[in-house]
C-alpha cells in the first residue's frame, strides 16, 4: 500500500499547470527578490484564508501599493492600515497581519523565518499557511496540504474525494514529492515546487470541482489513479446519501477555535465542543453565529458544514468549523491534540 501512495506523476501535474494554471493571479510572480517575495506570498495567504482569489485581487493590489514591504507595514496603526484592509471581512485576520508585521520586523530583523515551527508561532499562521509560505516563498519542498489537496489525492488514490486519507498516507505522498523534487537540477527546483502546488490547487478548482457529465472522463487531463479508472462511481453511493442526510434535524457540533492552533471550550478541564440543538431551518450558519452573538455577544465566522453522520443511536449530527471575529471570551483554551483526540471519540459514539 505504502508503495502505492508513492507512485504520482508528477510530471504530469507540472504540465497540465504550465498549459492551464492560473498564471495571472498577482501573487504568483516569482521573478523578484526573495525578501518582497516572501513578504507578498504571506500577505496573499493571509487574505485568501477562507475568501475567493477573485475577491482578494484587488484588496491584494491596494495593500501593497500603500504597504510595499514589511517595514511599512509594521509602521502602521491599527486605522491606517484597516483603511485599506477594510471590506475583506474576518477581521480577526487584519488585527494578525499587524501583529505578525511588527513581530517580523523587530525580532526576524524584517525577514520571515524558514523553520515552520517558528512561522507557526506567528499570529495567524498555521499548518497550511506555513508550509505555503515556504514552498512558495522560499521553494522548499513541502506540499501545503488544504481541503483542495486532501480531496484531489484521495481520489487519486482511493477512488473517492470524501475519503479521508491517513497521516502515514499523506506521508508516503509527500516523500514521493520530495523524491521527485531531489532527481532535479538545483536550478529548477523552487519553481518546480511552486507549480506542483499551483497545479494541485488550480486542478482541484478548475477541473475536480465540475460536474460530471459525459465528457468529463473522456477530456480528463490526468488518465491514470483510483477515480479516473473507476470514473468516479465510488463517489455515487456517498453523494447520494450526502443528499439525503437530514440537516434541519441534527444536532450541531460547533468546533470554535482561532486558525486551528487554539481551540475554545466552556469545560475548562477538559475539552468539549459547543453541541447545538437542530437548527429546524436548515440554515446551520445563520444557526450558529445568532447562538454565539445571543448568548456570548460574539460575532463569529462559521465554514460550511464538513461532517455529516449517525451516530450509535441513529441520531443525526453535522459539525462546523467557527471562529471568533469580534467580542471578548472567557472560554478555556485547549491545544489541536486535545481537541482532535475528543473529536475522534465522539465521532465514533
Amino acid at each position: 500500500m505504502n508503495n502505492l501512495f508513492e507512485a504520482f506523476p508528477w510530471q504530469d501535474m507540472i504540465d497540465w499547470y504550465e498549459k492551464n494554471g492560473r498564471h495571472d493571479l498577482p501573487w504568483r510572480n516569482y521573478n523578484q527578490a526573495e525578501k518582497p517575495l516572501v513578504y507578498q506570498i504571506w500577505i496573499s495567504e493571509i487574505l485568501l484564508q477562507q475568501t475567493q482569489a477573485e475577491r482578494v485581487i484587488p484588496f491584494f493590489q491596494k495593500i501593497l501599493k500603500k504597504f510595499p514591504n514589511i517595514q511599512t507595514l509594521a509602521a502602521a496603526t491599527y486605522d491606517e492600515f484597516f483603511s485599506y484592509y477594510q471590506g475583506m471581512g474576518y477581521y480577526s485576520r487584519a488585527r494578525n497581519i499587524l501583529k505578525t508585521a511588527q513581530i517580523v520586523a523587530q525580532k526576524f530583523k524584517e525577514i520571515f523565518p524558514e523553520d515552520k515551527a517558528e512561522l507557526k508561532k506567528l499570529p495567524g499562521i498555521g499548518e497550511y499557511t506555513s508550509s505555503a509560505i515556504l514552498a512558495f516563498g522560499y521553494g522548499k519542498p513541502f506540499l501545503a496540504w488544504d481541503t483542495n489537496l486532501e480531496k484531489f489525492f484521495a481520489g487519486y488514490f482511493l477512488g473517492n474525494r470524501q475519503e479521508k486519507i491517513t497521516i502515514e498516507q499523506k506521508n508516503n505522498i509527500n516523500t514521493s514529492f520530495e523524491n521527485f523534487i531531489k532527481k532535479l537540477a538545483p536550478s529548477s527546483q523552487k519553481n518546480t515546487i511552486r507549480a506542483i502546488n499551483n497545479g494541485l490547487m488550480d486542478f482541484s478548482r478548475l477541473v475536480d470541482s465540475r460536474p460530471v457529465d459525459e465528457k468529463y472522463w473522456e477530456n480528463y487531463p490526468i488518465k491514470s489513479g483510483k477515480r479516473f479508472e473507476t470514473r468516479g462511481t465510488q463517489e455515487l453511493t456517498i453523494q447520494k446519501a450526502k443528499e439525503n442526510f437530514p440537516v434541519p434535524d441534527a444536532k450541531i457540533v460547533v468546533i470554535l477555535h482561532e486558525n486551528h492552533a487554539k481551540y475554545f471550550s466552556q469545560n475548562s478541564e477538559n475539552f468539549e465542543p459547543f453541541i447545538l440543538s437542530p437548527s429546524e431551518s436548515g440554515n446551520t450558519r445563520e444557526y450558529v453565529k445568532n447562538f454565539f452573538r445571543e448568548h456570548f455577544q460574539l460575532e463569529v465566522s462559521v465554514r460550511p458544514v464538513h461532517k455529516k453522520w449517525f451516530s450509535k443511536k441513529d441520531e443525526p449530527f453535522i459539525a462546523v468549523n467557527t471562529q471568533i471575529q469580534t467580542g471578548k471570551h472567557h472560554f478555556a483554551e485547549f491545544s489541536k491534540s486535545s481537541a482532535k483526540k475528543f473529536l475522534e471519540k465522539f465521532y465514533e459514539q
